[in-house]
């Protein structure tokens, strides 16, 4: 047999997030919060959840795609409201 070299690289996560005691003084309760801060900043959680079940390599493009469409929605109709004002500002009128 070949020795067949393992071209899987598995992807790093983030690193360790510290928070010391002389960031907060001392105090337990701040020290909790910045760290729950720091590891929502740096979106650990959310690396976590996307991580826990496999999602197939078509699934992800379709998503990729639909956010982009979504946004090049989004963009446009900005626009639209930038180039005319009035028609944007009748259509979001309320009716009663």
């Amino acid at each position: 047999m070949k020795n067949r070299k393992n071209n899987f690289t598995a992807q790093e996560i983030t690193p360790v997030v510290t928070v010391t005691a002389e960031e907060c003084r001392g105090d337990a309760e701040k020290m909790v919060r910045k760290f729950i801060k720091k590891v929502k900043r740096d979106g650990i959680i959310d690396e976590c959840r996307e991580r826990q079940y496999y999602v197939k390599e078509t699934t992800r493009r379709a998503e990729k795609k639909r956010d982009k469409e979504r946004l090049i929605r989004k963009l446009n109709s900005q626009r639209k409201a930038l180039s005319n004002p009035r028609e944007y500002l009748k259509s979001r009128r309320r009716r009663n």
